[in-house]
């Protein structure tokens, strides 16, 4: 990151992430944010890794916000349909790009595909 982060905003940053990738599981978002809590609680002092921890934490609300996607079915029943919860903040591509393993492909489609 080119801008220097603070622990607080990194901590604020992944539990805004954690709100938004588990919003209506409270089971889920409590875990995570224990999980969030413990991991800055272990490392209370300012050190040589503290820019490296700022950063993983970021990476992980960017990952939580942007990639994480819930499947949820109706309670108590098992035949139900699984829904994904797709928010605004999810990155959306399509199969082509992924094929090419990240490298840049331009894909020629017409229109109606």
């Amino acid at each position: 990151m080119a801008q220097t982060v603070s622990a607080r905003s990194a901590y604020r940053q992944l539990l805004r992430a954690t709100r938004i990738a588990f919003r209506e599981d409270a089971r889920v978002l409590l875990a995570a944010r224990q999980e969030a809590r413990q991991n800055f609680d272990n490392h209370p002092r300012v050190g040589i890794d503290t820019p490296m921890q700022i950063n993983h934490a970021i990476e992980v609300a960017n990952i939580l916000k942007h990639n994480i996607v819930q499947g949820v079915r109706e309670d108590g029943n098992e035949a139900a349909k699984w829904e994904l919860r797709i928010h605004d903040d999810i990155e959306r591509g399509d199969n082509d790009t992924i094929k090419h393993a990240g490298k840049d492909i331009k894909i020629h489609k017409a229109c109606s595909s």
